[in-house]
């Protein structure tokens, strides 16, 4: 009889993984998120944008067409001149080198919106990840506050037996129905938050908040293998935002050199115009040139050079910024790490002090309120070790997001 006891207590408080539904797993739901979450959608169209502003940076200035009509005056036998007009046509042409420049600073600007889904997908892909395990710790708290209640239930009805026959203090039917209400509270709890973390995990996907979402996966510890060195090595290898603001400096020094060809080179156009005037067609090659004598261009120079120097500057602060980044998830990941072990030792404490304490319950060597109060142990314990497991899960997924080794799904690319 006591073994029953203690295998219903154990089902009843632990729960049981046997019955899991089957439904999406962690990879599932990362693909589904780099497809369909806004974020990564937005990401995508400005990669499109920046192609369509690299395109028209290559291209030429528009040409201009004059059209200048004469003949409005009468001339003395009072007719008028209908051939009095001019017709040019004009192409604009930037100062030497600087169409170049500026195509080359367009197509930064692509490399800058890829490396932007990059980081987007860092930032979507770690949310992913601390929700999918909030939610596998949350159904475990679930099955933890179903068997409590199941099991607080069951004994206000052996202590509802014994006050009615004499054998139990009303202080003790008191204390057993209190606990069945905090048992009830914490199950109501436990499912509104798993409800809100389902819908958040639909709107990373791409879904409604009411659709519901299965998972299955479970949590599962796996031992931190990381040195702090080489994390930062490659973080500042791989990290998307540092190729960005090196890009940023390759485009500013390309901006000051622009404007340095400004100051030293005119501003061309060519073109041809055709004139009527007085009976005479006469065709002219037109060649026009504007430079910028007043000033020569020297404060756009001093501009485009001071910017250059500020993103060299931000660019050497960022590098340090990073170090400290990785450093910071580092130690989280690994203090994380220590206690999911520590905790692991205490659960295994914990399933042998529920043995126990069933067994000196049923022979009448402690009281019902001391029991209850192990079982509240009991369960803290469990509810303990899988908080740290989610804990870790998440500052493992954060040291991949500063690290950004970020994994893009089977059949898709970051372009």
């Amino acid at each position: 009889m006591k073994k029953y006891i203690t295998l219903f207590l154990l089902l009843n408080l632990f729960g049981s993984s046997a019955f899991a539904q089957e439904g999406f797993s962690l990879e599932q739901a990362l693909s589904t998120a780099y497809s369909q979450n806004p974020k990564m959608i937005e990401a995508r169209k400005e990669i499109s944008a920046s192609k369509g502003r690299w395109i028209q940076a290559e291209a030429l200035p528009d040409p201009r067409l004059e059209l200048n009509v004469g003949g409005l005056r009468k001339d003395e036998n009072g007719s008028h001149n209908p051939e009095a007009d001019v017709v040019a046509l004009k192409q604009p042409l930037d100062p030497f080198g600087t169409r170049f420049l500026k195509a080359r600073i367009a197509h930064d600007g692509v490399n800058i919106a890829k490396d932007q889904l990059t980081i987007a997908w860092a930032e979507v892909s770690v949310q992913v990840k601390e929700t999918y395990a909030r939610i596998l710790a949350e159904e475990k708290g679930l099955e933890v506050a179903r068997g409590n209640l199941e099991t607080t239930r069951q004994f206000l009805s052996q202590v509802e037996t014994r006050f009615q026959s004499g054998n139990s203090a009303k202080s003790d039917l008191i204390r057993a129905r209190i606990e069945v209400a905090k048992a009830e509270d914490d199950l109501l709890v436990t499912e509104k938050n798993l409800k809100v973390s389902q819908g958040q995990l639909s709107l990373l996907l791409g879904r409604n908040v009411e659709d519901a979402i299965a998972l299955s996966d479970s949590l599962e510890y796996e031992p931190l293998h990381e040195e702090y060195t080489s994390l930062t090595e490659q973080a500042l290898g791989d990290r998307a935002d540092l190729r960005i603001e090196k890009t940023r400096l390759s485009s500013a020094k390309k901006g000051f050199w622009s404007a340095v060809f400004k100051a030293v080179f005119p501003q061309m156009s060519i073109g041809i115009e055709r004139s009527t005037q007085s009976f005479n067609n006469d065709i002219s090659l037109l060649l026009e040139a504007s430079y910028p004598l007043w000033g020569f261009n020297f404060g756009k120079v001093k501009e485009a050079k001071a910017e250059k120097e500020k993103q060299s500057i931000h660019l050497d602060a960022f590098k340090r910024q990073i170090g400290l980044e990785v450093y910071q998830a580092f130690l989280e990941a690994e203090l994380s790490d220590k206690r999911v072990v520590l905790q692991k030792k205490s659960l295994d404490e914990a399933n042998e002090l529920l043995r126990q304490i069933t067994v000196r319950y049923e022979e009448g060597e402690i009281a019902f309120l001391a029991y209850l109060e192990n079982i509240k142990t009991i369960k803290e314990t469990r509810l303990g070790y899988f908080n740290a497991l989610k804990n870790y899960k998440e500052r493992v997924a954060i040291l991949d997001q500063v690290v950004q080794r970020v994994k893009v799904p089977e059949g898709e690319n970051l372009s």
